[in-house]
């Protein structure tokens, strides 16, 4: 039997670099135009790639943790993206350095992400960058999450005749 096919949108935000910023994560429906699970973290002194690799490390623990799905993980970080589908490997294989030899920002939350994507049974997902501020409904509602506007998601959600279904 096939796998229902899910699609998680991420982004992070920070006004200010480092300020105050966050992430948010919608994970989205496209068969029934539903909204199944939302989250936003907001947080002071921190930065916009920090906030973007939080919102990839929870839209993988979703994946992870619902395998009956298959998921598009969809991110307007290229940065997200290019390390999950190849830089991360060798930064691993390098003790977390990177190609000019210096250790790798934020390798926290980096690591975490890692010991993720090697998990063998952990298949059910796919990475793709989005771009940002396009139109897109699933990325604007995660951005609006980001930057804690909470009038802007709504908007989307009535705009759209988006329904949520928890």
């Amino acid at each position: 039997m096939d796998k229902k096919e899910l699609e998680i949108y991420c982004d992070g935000s920070s006004r200010g670099n480092p300020g105050e910023g966050g992430f948010g994560l919608v994970v989205y429906d496209p068969d029934s135009r539903a909204i199944l699970y939302d989250l936003y973290d907001l947080e002071n002194n921190t930065t916009n790639n920090r906030q973007e690799l939080k919102g990839l490390l929870s839209a993988l623990q979703y994946a992870l943790e619902h395998k009956d799905y298959n998921f598009t993980i969809y991110c307007d970080s290229a940065y997200c993206v290019n390390m999950c589908n190849s830089w991360i490997y060798n930064w691993a294989l390098n003790n977390w350095t990177n190609s000019n030899k210096q250790e790798i920002k934020n390798k926290d939350l980096i690591q975490k992400i890692y010991n993720l994507l090697i998990i063998p049974s952990f298949d059910n997902y796919r990475i793709k960058k989005v771009k940002g501020h396009s139109g897109i409904t699933g990325n604007n509602l995660a951005d609006a999450l980001a930057t804690n506007n909470k009038e802007k998601y709504k908007e989307i959600i009535n705009k759209n005749k988006i329904k949520y279904n928890y």
